[in-house]
Order: C-alpha cells, then structure tokens, then sequence
C-alpha cells in the first residue's frame, strides 16, 4: 500500500488507525526512515500511556501494543543501520 503525506500526518496522532501493525511501518516503501522512526516513536509513547492508565486501574478503549511496537523500532533501526536517536 501507498502512503501519502496525508496518512503520515494522521499516523503521527493515531498511528493504529493508518496501521495494522507496527511492522507495516517498518516494511512499507512510502515513507522515510525518520518517519517510520517518528510514528514508532509516537506509538510507543502511546502505548506506555495506556499501560500506565491500566495498571492505574484507568484502561482506556484498546489494548497496549508496546513490547510489538518495540520490536519494529529495533527492526527499523537495524534494517536501516540507525539508532533511536538518529533524528531526535
């Protein structure tokens, strides 16, 4: 699937809702890879959000995905030969 800048924009807030799973960032050919990094990065912060507010007793509507979206930002970054830091 291609990705336009419109999609990368909404990945950004809602990444889950451009995505299926944090690998399709990874693997798509749409986008940079210090775009992929920056949703990633973005979808971790997410999903520790939701981790806190659940072990808070506070679940919000879905589930964390975080130890899959930290496993995409390690494929990325050794695909791409980057750190997470590359573009911060």
């Amino acid at each position: 699937m291609t990705y336009t800048a419109k999609d990368y924009d909404r990945a950004l807030t809602a990444p889950d809702q451009v995505f299926d799973s944090p690998m399709d960032i990874v693997t798509t050919q749409s986008m940079t890879c210090e775009q992929k990094l920056k949703i990633l990065k973005n979808w971790e912060a997410n999903a520790r959000d939701l981790q806190v507010a659940s072990e808070e007793n506070m679940t919000g509507p879905g589930i964390s995905r975080l130890a899959e979206v930290k496993k995409a930002i390690i494929k990325l970054c050794e695909l791409e030969n980057v750190t997470e830091r590359s573009f911060s």
